[in-house]
């Protein structure tokens, strides 16, 4: 893929509704109302199987299932968009000062939530809107659409395709979506508790 051009015309908001983008929290919480966290994982992988390796056995999403999560996917990337630069779900410590306290604070809330991040470093459970910020600086919002338009593609074909996509975006991309889904899910359990 070509490098990101900065141009914000291509970083348009197509998914979301006036009301989502007005309060893209909005985007969150329906994305997790319909499949928690371990299933959001669960398909992700499954995609990127499909879409990413050649297997002699036959693909393990379905079509009509593979889209439906391919949309609540790009609409949870373009609610991420519009969140960047704020910092919903971030919790009330330094994370560099007073790291000891904010590590006590997150084991005792891992024990409360319920599919606590497994793949999140303690800066990014403390201030998960860092994960969204990090996240553009990979890819602009027009660069996940592509790659995640290509992965739509790949996994819809019957038959493999051969290197569409690099390896580095492959893993890069789905590491990227691991994290948001998990940064999310944070900000969704702190939010909903008014935090």
């Amino acid at each position: 893929m070509k490098k990101q051009a900065k141009n914000t015309t291509d970083n348009r908001i197509v998914y979301l509704n006036h009301d989502e983008t007005a309060d893209p929290i909005k985007v969150i919480h329906e994305f997790f109302s319909h499949a928690w966290l371990p299933d959001h994982l669960k398909m992700l992988k499954r995609w990127r199987n499909d879409a990413a390796f050649e297997s002699e056995e036959p693909k393990k999403c379905s079509p009509a299932l593979l889209v439906y999560h391919y949309e609540l996917i790009i609409k949870l990337i373009e609610a991420a968009w519009l969140l960047k630069g704020r910092k919903p779900g971030r919790l009330d410590f330094d994370d560099k000062t007073e790291r000891e306290s904010a590590k006590c604070y997150i084991k005792k809330e891992g024990k409360k939530l319920r599919n606590y991040p497994e793949n999140l470093s303690i800066r990014e459970i403390v201030k998960p809107s860092s994960v969204l910020k990090k996240m553009f600086r990979i890819y602009h919002l027009d660069g996940y659409k592509k790659i995640l338009h290509t992965w739509l593609h790949d996994a819809l074909n019957p038959s493999f395709m051969e290197e569409r996509l690099s390896k580095f975006e492959v893993i890069t991309v789905y590491e990227q979506l691991v994290k948001l889904f998990e940064a999310t899910w944070l900000i969704r359990e702190r939010v909903k508790d008014g935090d």
